[in-house]
């Protein structure tokens, strides 16, 4: 039987403002902090039907000239400039609170990932937690598949609604529409035809039955040290001190996002999954290479890979390989898109000639 809600809220997004704004040479937000404008900028403050069907917005979005910018967290301007962009700022959100403890969350595209975890946890609602301190917006989650510890954006999802750029109209994907794979979906298979307007989410009042999860590096250490700093078992902690936990690992490693130097998309290639026999090929040589069994081979961390070849640390100019993590590339100010991907090339090349994979890069280079 269907269960019935219990209680609903909403959180408004921004102070009010206009539902869209124009604005001239505009600079493009990225978390590599490269040198990015827009000669124009749509900002869409309201994604309702009403004001995405405005013959200048459906128009401007239809026109495959113009970039979608989000919080720029996954994005390389190789090019400094770019004629055309739009923008989500929305960032209003709601809950359903059904009698069976399931939270269903209905969330404006324009509002920060890390924001979302941090609210949604310190409510007491399990299912985002692992996702705290990555960058972006709520509606490029999706595009993407973000996730972290064992956490997909697409294990909460329940639909995302879209507008058609080419069709000018809203629709509705159920999650098992939106073809989510390792990180990636339909809408980014599909570059230039989707804009996400809001995702809906299912979290849940009482934690999983492994909590909390442990089994990824680092994470037993920090959660033993809280529970040693407490003075509590570890299934008492809360979500919203799993966040802080899963924060506390990733600056560890990463440079922080919202701010100064040096500038990072955070990890900047994918992790190879590989045929079985080049697993064995390379387990050979390397014995303690660490590598996990998935869907169609063999996933070895690129950021192994990457210290085997000797990279970590390695820097040339304005741009390095993290001494923290190698799976990170550093920009550390003064260096143009086209620079810093040349250097992204230089990793992939070495990493080939030493181990004979070939990494890939996982953030959306632009160019016009």
């Amino acid at each position: 039987m269907k269960s019935s809600s219990v209680g609903t809220e909403s959180v408004a997004g921004a102070a009010e403002r206009p539902t869209l704004e124009w604005v001239d040479d505009a600079t493009l937000p990225n978390t590599l902090r490269l040198p990015a404008r827009a000669g124009r900028l749509l900002v869409l403050n309201d994604v309702a039907e009403a004001t995405m069907a405005m013959p200048e917005v459906a128009g401007w979005l239809a026109d495959p000239d113009t970039r979608v910018a989000g919080g720029g967290s996954n994005v390389v301007f190789a090019t400094p400039r770019i004629s055309k962009a739009a923008i989500i700022k929305a960032s209003g959100w709601s809950a359903v609170h059904r009698d069976t403890g399931v939270i269903e969350l209905s969330v404006e595209a324009g509002m920060g990932l890390d924001a979302l975890v941090r609210a949604t946890a310190g409510r007491g609602w399990f299912g985002l937690e692992a996702l705290a301190e990555i960058p972006g917006t709520v509606g490029a989650a999706p595009m993407q598949n973000v996730g972290a510890y064992g956490t997909e954006i697409a294990d909460r999802t329940r639909w995302v609604e879209v507008w058609d750029r080419r069709g000018r109209r809203i629709e509705r994907f159920a999650r098992d529409a939106c073809d989510f794979s390792y990180r990636s979906s339909r809408f980014k298979r599909e570059p230039g035809r989707w804009l996400i307007l809001r995702v809906g989410l299912r979290l849940s009042a009482t934690p999983p039955a492994d909590w909390p999860p442990v089994t990824y590096p680092g994470l037993g250490e920090a959660v033993g040290e809280w529970s040693e700093r407490t003075g509590r078992a570890p299934s008492a902690m809360s979500p919203a001190e799993y966040a802080e936990v899963i924060t506390t690992v990733r600056l560890a490693k990463l440079p922080d996002w919202r701010g100064g130097w040096p500038g990072s998309a955070g990890s900047f290639f994918h992790n190879p999954v590989v045929a079985p026999e080049v697993a064995t090929r390379l387990s050979r040589r390397w014995p303690d290479m660490p590598h996990f069994d998935v869907p169609g081979g063999v996933k070895v961390p690129a950021g192994w890979l990457i210290e085997t070849a000797g990279l970590k640390g390695r820097r040339e100019g304005a741009v390095a390989v993290s001494s923290r993590h190698a799976l990170v590339l550093e920009h550390h100010g003064g260096a143009s898109g086209a620079e810093f991907l040349r250097f992204a090339e230089l990793v992939s090349d070495r990493v080939e000639d030493e181990t004979g994979v070939r990494l890939v890069v996982e953030p959306e280079c632009v160019n016009e």
